[in-house]
C-alpha cells in the first residue's frame, strides 16, 4: 500500500500530464486483468511494471500525454509470458499464484488473475489484454506448410491456438495450419513475437547492413516471397495482437 501523500502527489501528476496532448500512435495493449477503466485507477506507480518477471511491461514516456507513465505491452520486443516458465523436459509452469501485475496493483486497477491456464483461457473478454488474429495469406505454415513458430510457442497451445481449424477441410494439408481461437485467446502477443514473417526480414535482401539470426534465415526467402506477393499495405507480422474494443 502507498502512503496518502504519495498517493497525492502521483494524482496531481497524472492530472497535469492529462492536460497534455497524446501523441502516440498505435494500439496500446495493457497488462492482462486491466480493467474498463484502468486510465481512471491507475496512479502510475510502476509497481506491475518492476513485478513483471521478465520485463514484459514497459511505460509510455511524456510523449504520449495523458497515458504516460502506464504500463503497456509491445509484443515485438518482449510478450506477456503470463508469468510461466518453460521448463527443460519443454511444460510451463506457474512462477506465481497470482499474474504478478495484478498482484501487485495498489488501486485495482489490473485485476488479480490466478496462474493457471485452465482460468488463464478463460478470462473475461474484458480482462485479456487483445485477441490475436492470423493472415492466412502471409502465414508460412498455410502458405508453404512450414514453420508453426506461432503455435508451438503458444502458452495457451491447443486453446488459444490449435493446429488446425475446426469444422474446416482444407485439401493437400499435410501440416500444421493455425488457427485463432477468439473465445480463449488472451492476447498475450508469444505468437506476434516469434512469428517470421516481419518486415526487417524482406528488407534484408536490399540493405546488408540487416543481420539475420540462423532461425531468420532458415526463413528469408518464403518471407520476401510473401510479402512481395502480398502488395503494399498489409499487415506485418502475419499473427499479430489487435486491441480489444
Amino acid at each position: 500500500m502507498i502512503s496518502r501523500r504519495d498517493f497525492l502527489k502521483r494524482s496531481i501528476s497524472v492530472w497535469f500530464l492529462s492536460l497534455i496532448p497524446v501523441n502516440f500512435q498505435g494500439p496500446v495493449l495493457r497488462p492482462p486483468g486491466a480493467r474498463r477503466d484502468f486510465l481512471a485507477r491507475c496512479i502510475r506507480c510502476g509497481q506491475c511494471i518492476e513485478a513483471c518477471p521478465y520485463d514484459s511491461l514497459r511505460a509510455l514516456d511524456v510523449t504520449s500525454g495523458g497515458l504516460a507513465h502506464t504500463p503497456y505491452i509491445d509484443p515485438l520486443k518482449t510478450p506477456c509470458y503470463l508469468c510461466q516458465q518453460r521448463g527443460p523436459d519443454g511444460k510451463d509452469r506457474p512462477v506465481s499464484h497470482w499474474l504478478r501485475c495484478g498482484e501487485v496493483c495498489p488501486t485495482g486497477a489490473i485485476r488479480k488473475i490466478r496462474n493457471d491456464k485452465e482460468v488463464l483461457a478463460r478470462v473475461p473478454y474484458e480482462m485479456k489484454i487483445g485477441t490475436s488474429v492470423l493472415d492466412r495469406r502471409i502465414c508460412l505454415a498455410w502458405q508453404y506448410d512450414s514453420c508453426g513458430e506461432c503455435y508451438y510457442n503458444c502458452p495457451l497451445r491447443d486453446k488459444a491456438l490449435r493446429d488446425y481449424p475446426p469444422n474446416e477441410v482444407i485439401e493437400g494439408a499435410t501440416g500444421i495450419r493455425p488457427y485463432v481461437d477468439p473465445e480463449f485467446c488472451i492476447g498475450c502477443g508469444m505468437c506476434n513475437y516469434v512469428c517470421p514473417v516481419k518486415e526487417h526480414i524482406a528488407r534484408s535482401m536490399m540493405d546488408r547492413s540487416i543481420k539475420l539470426t540462423w532461425f531468420e534465415e532458415r526463413y528469408a526467402a518464403m518471407v520476401r516471397n510473401l510479402i512481395g506477393s502480398a502488395g503494399k499495405g498489409v499487415r506485418l507480422p502475419a499473427i499479430r495482437v489487435t486491441m480489444r474494443i
